[in-house]
Formats: structure tokens, C-alpha cells, sequence
């Protein structure tokens, strides 16, 4: 299909976005969406998937939809990054594209299941790491990232994306191919109906099991289950169980919509909103064409993770951080 023709202002922000700054190492097929003025203050979207099968419900994502999700992501000019990423020190995402994190809650056999293959395995191509990694594979520039939220005590077949002969294999595969593996408590406990020395065994002992895996990992994003805090809601950022210990940088709600940027006053890392995946009229696809219609809402790398991109208008909303400076700009 032969590219569409650029109206005259559409070029001219094109020359700015590349003149500007570096381009890292876009394709030419990233031109067609490097249309917008850099804008670090903007909204990001956290995504939330729970089971990938079949047939499509309010909690399955369907191997063809989640595929259709990760395209309109492509083609919109998404970036994939891990929770981690969203709150570390500074963001490094290419010129023009927009950081979406990709996490996963429960670890069920759909998110990640492998196929026995002559005296080793493979990965199956219909859950949603064998999609991701197909995916990134025909497009270089969208990396394959999620933050998968674990279950290492529910039972047998469930825990720990089933297939328990797997398990070890599994989590060093996802630790090793740029995967963030998070807490979802030891076996999705209520924490708003456990008692607070319940809450630090069932946050501390998710630490410990992975750790039976996994010996130098710690995890440091929380997803809460059902999205409920416990009583004494300091007990969900740090603390310790029987010599286990756990401290969390990133904690993700269920559901209630995109997040503030992370250079912004607004932005809480200890409760970041999702957006529940789904072809809802609160889903991704729905705040994908609000985008659309009002870009100026959107963050926009502009490609220097030393420093970030702010309109005029919102220079007091600008959360000062070490080490990264502000840049003025002045949005159409």
C-alpha cells in the first residue's frame, strides 16, 4: 500500500521530531506515526489481562483479539515497557512513541504455556508470550514486554502458570528475556479481610517462593487482589515475615483508567490505575481514538531520557526529579 501524503503542518512537525533530537533507530515505518509534539506530561496507559483462551468473556482475551490488541498498539505508535520502567529514575523510550505497559494478573496456563518438542519444548504460539514474542519479532521497534503478577501457593495446575514441571523453566525464561515477574500475594488473598501479620506472610512468603526459583530476584511491583488494600495500608509498600522481606515500588489498582505521567504531581506509584483489556467503551481501543481526537492528552517521548518534555501550560505540574531536567515547549 503506497504511504499516505502529508499535509503541509503534519511535514513540518515531521522535520521537527527528526531534526530535533535522535531517532534511536526508527524504521520507516515509524514515520508515518512520529506526527506528534513531544509531550512527557501526557497520559499512559496500564493494561490489564487477566486469562488468554477461548471463548471471549469480561476476564478472557482471546489469542486473535490480544493479537489485534498488540497490532492497534503497534500502529498507533505504542511502546512497550515494564511497571518497573514506568517508575524508575527516567523513561527511555524512542522519539515519538508512547510507553503502554502490558501487565497480566494470576498466572494462569494462557499467559504462558509450553509444548513438549523431541527432548526439550517450545513455546505455544496461542498464549500471550508466544504472541508477544512473534509480535516483536516482525516489528523490531515494539519490544516484547509485560509484568506478569504471580500466584506461587494456589493449587497444583493453577499456581504459577501450571504445568508444574515447567515452573523453574518458565520463570527464567521470562527473568532472562526482559520480563518483570510481580506479587499478587501468595495465593490472591483478600488483604482487606487479613490481618496484618496474614498480610506481610502472604506478601513476604510470594517473595520467598519465587526465590525457591529464582534466588537473587526480588520482586517490586504489587498487583492487589480484587484491588483492595489492606486495613493498615502501609503494610501493601514494605515489610517482613519469618526473615522474608518485601518492598514494592509500583503498586497497580483494578480498572479506573489511564495514569498520569510519571513526571507528574498527580502520579502515585503506590496506586497506579489500569485499564482492564476488552473491547469495552472504557477499554484500550476506546482511549486509543480519544487519543486520536485529542493528542495533546497523550505522552509523547522526545527521545532524551535526561530530560522531559513539558508544555508550558503544565510547567507547576512537573514533579522535579534528580538527575533530569525540564524542556518548555509550546503545543499546537
Amino acid at each position: 500500500m503506497a504511504p499516505k501524503r502529508l499535509g503541509l503542518f503534519s511535514l513540518i512537525i515531521v522535520l521537527i521530531a527528526i531534526f530535533s533530537g535522535p531517532t534511536r533507530g526508527l524504521e520507516k515505518s515509524d514515520y508515518k506515526q512520529i506526527t506528534l509534539v513531544p509531550n512527557e506530561m501526557g497520559e499512559v496507559m496500564v493494561l490489564e489481562y487477566h486469562l488468554i483462551g477461548r471463548p471471549e468473556s469480561d476476564w478472557r482475551r482471546t489469542p486473535e483479539n490480544f493479537r489485534r490488541d498488540l497490532e492497534e498498539l503497534y500502529q498507533n505508535g505504542y511502546y512497550p515497557i515494564n511497571l518497573r520502567d514506568l517508575v524508575g529514575p527516567e523513561l527511555d523510550i524512542p522519539k515519538g512513541k508512547t510507553p503502554v505497559v502490558l501487565t497480566f494478573d494470576d498466572s494462569s496456563i494462557g499467559q504462558f504455556r509450553l509444548i513438549p518438542e523431541g527432548n526439550g519444548w517450545k513455546i505455544d504460539p496461542e498464549s500471550a508470550v508466544g504472541i508477544m514474542i512473534e509480535f516483536s519479532k516482525k516489528h523490531k521497534d515494539f519490544p516484547a514486554r509485560g509484568t506478569f503478577f504471580v500466584l506461587p501457593a494456589i493449587k497444583p495446575g493453577l499456581r504459577l502458570f501450571g504445568q508444574e514441571e515447567y515452573i523453574k523453566t518458565k520463570l527464567e525464561f521470562l527473568q532472562e528475556n526482559g520480563f518483570e515477574i510481580g506479587n499478587h500475594t501468595y495465593y490472591h488473598q483478600n488483604l482487606g479481610k487479613a490481618e496484618p501479620e496474614e498480610v506481610r506472610r502472604q506478601l513476604a512468603f510470594a517473595q520467598k517462593e519465587i526465590q525457591r526459583y529464582l534466588p537473587n530476584y526480588k520482586m517490586t511491583s504489587l498487583s492487589l487482589p480484587f484491588g483492595v488494600w489492606p486495613k493498615q495500608k502501609e503494610l501493601a509498600y514494605n515489610g517482613a515475615y519469618e526473615g522474608y522481606s518485601y518492598d514494592h515500588n509500583a503498586i497497580v489498582l483494578v480498572g479506573f483508567g489511564p495514569a498520569p505521567s510519571p513526571y507528574s504531581r498527580k502520579f502515585q506509584p503506590l496506586a497506579i490505575p489500569r485499564i482492564q483489556a476488552g473491547d469495552t467503551p472504557w477499554g484500550p481501543g476506546a482511549h486509543i481514538k480519544r487519543y486520536q481526537k485529542k493528542p495533546e492528552l497523550r505522552f509523547v517521548s522526545d527521545g532524551y531520557p535526561k530530560t522531559v518534555s513539558v508544555p508550558v501550560k503544565e510547567k507547576e505540574d512537573f514533579q522535579p526529579r534528580k538527575g533530569l531536567r525540564p524542556r518548555l515547549i509550546k503545543m499546537p
